[in-house]
């Protein structure tokens, strides 16, 4: 299984990641952007090993590198912004399991490498092993307290004292920012495994499953907490979780930040993956936003919003990219301007998002190997074709019907199958769920 994905290189450590590894993609790194690199870590086991290793990699091409310990990944697209950067990585495996581990890639302009722009020639670097020769240099460089005020000074208002979160870092990286972050602005905070771990003891670091909300949803309960957050492992990935405990969906989340946007910038452009409902596209088009459709992925999510100008960009995993953080995907900032509404408007949150268009809709991932998930779905594009429906393949392949879509793609950063489908209207919505119950037994198990 290569580690070499579509927006990021990942795999198991040390199996498939290991310090030599580590080593030569930090080289290989190192010859393709050489100058001055930005390079920082999340909470992982290995994360600390693999950066150093990382490191010397670079070193070993004549590139200088800044060591901004552990952070997350927005923070390296801000240093590599604030830092004046030549480019930068993030040792991460994002909200995978435990025993993952990998890299995210950034270049000059603090846009996120995909395969198609950098890392398979990357690749291609380490497969010849033709590196750069030379004697580069790291330091220390402490980030973040210039962090900090940069993201405080994104707030539009004072957030008063009155306000209280819950704050669930999942151990990971966003745990040693946002709690500081909110007292600062005022806010009262009650925390919850926020202390960085790699084992993750207290749930595991994906807020998109929903065992790893359970703490926070008892916790707001408990203390009668106005809003609680979840952050991935990395600190680019949020679940939002209102007074009553109950978790609001990602697509409501998009929704309302799309009409926060759309309030104060009329006309905005958004920028939405191909799994987003239609929820978040209608309200962006009923407030007068330009909805842009994309593939999945942060490395084409930022990129489609620079190249569009868009201020705004959002994906049905919780991922909320902005043009004030260079188009980075900033949960702890997504979380700050839900606080930010809330305070303004003097309502519960799950107040603020509950007019917005309602569709059925549901989403499935099932395992498959690795091998067979991109043969699977190329597979399935050539049939439905051949059977006459409408197909829409921005992103795998979406099966347009009259009143509704079933959406079938790979995942990037998992031997999975991922599918969404919805309808307005709950006949049609039946019918596409039969059809997409046919399609799940072909799958190869």
């Amino acid at each position: 299984m290569s580690i070499f994905k579509a927006y990021d290189i990942r795999g198991i450590y040390p199996a498939e990641i290991g310090e030599r590894v580590a080593y030569r993609i930090g080289a290989a790194f190192g010859t393709l952007n050489p100058g001055k690199i930005a390079v920082g870590c999340d909470t992982r086991l290995s994360s600390p090993e693999l950066k150093d290793n990382f490191i010397n990699g670079v070193r070993s091409t004549g590139s200088e590198v800044l060591d901004i310990g552990i952070v997350t990944t927005p923070i390296v697209v801000f240093a590599i912004k604030h830092l004046k950067c030549d480019g930068g990585v993030n040792i991460t495996a994002s909200h995978n399991p435990k025993e993952y581990n990998g890299f995210k890639l950034f270049d000059e302009n603090a846009m996120p490498i995909s395969y198609e722009s950098g890392i398979g020639a990357l690749k291609a670097i380490i497969e010849i092993e033709d590196y750069r020769k030379g004697n580069g240099s790291s330091s220390p460089r402490a980030i973040k307290e210039d962090y900090i005020n940069f993201i405080m000074a994104l707030v539009g208002v004072k957030i008063g004292r009155r306000l209280s979160v819950v704050i669930d870092g999942s151990n990971g990286t966003a745990g040693l920012y946002a709690p500081e972050i909110y007292r600062r602005l005022g806010v009262g905070v009650y925390e919850l495994n926020c202390t960085p771990d790699g084992n993750f003891p207290g749930h595991g670091p994906d807020p998109s499953k929903a065992e790893n909300l359970l703490d926070a949803k008892c916790k707001v309960k408990e203390v009668g907490a106005d809003v609680g957050f979840v952050y991935d492992g990395d600190g680019d990935r949020l679940a939002v979780i209102d007074a009553d405990g109950k978790a609001i969906e990602s697509r409501r989340i998009f929704s309302f930040l799309a009409r926060h946007l759309l309030d104060e910038k009329p006309g905005a452009r958004i920028v939405h993956d191909a799994l987003m409902s239609g929820m978040a596209i209608e309200t962006i088009k009923k407030y007068g936003g330009l909805a842009i459709p994309c593939r999945v992925g942060h490395t084409y999510i930022a990129q489609k919003m620079m190249e569009e100008a868009a201020e705004l960009g959002g994906e049905l995993s919780g991922h909320y990219y902005f043009k004030e953080t260079f188009f980075a995907d900033d949960a702890i900032l997504a979380s700050l301007k839900v606080v930010e509404r809330i305070s303004q408007e003097g309502k519960r949150v799950s107040e603020l998002v509950k007019d917005f268009p309602e569709y059925l809709s549901e989403n499935i991932r099932i395992a498959v190997k690795e091998s067979e998930k991109f043969p699977f779905i190329a597979q399935l594009k050539a049939e439905l074709e051949k059977e006459g429906y409408v197909v829409d393949c921005l992103d795998g392949v979406k099966v347009v019907f009259e009143d509704g879509w079933a959406l079938f793609r790979a995942s990037n950063t998992e031997p999975k199958i991922s599918i969404a489908y919805e309808s307005k209207d709950k006949a049609e919505y039946n019918k596409i769920k039969s059809f997409v119950q046919t399609i799940i037994k072909k799958v190869p198990q």
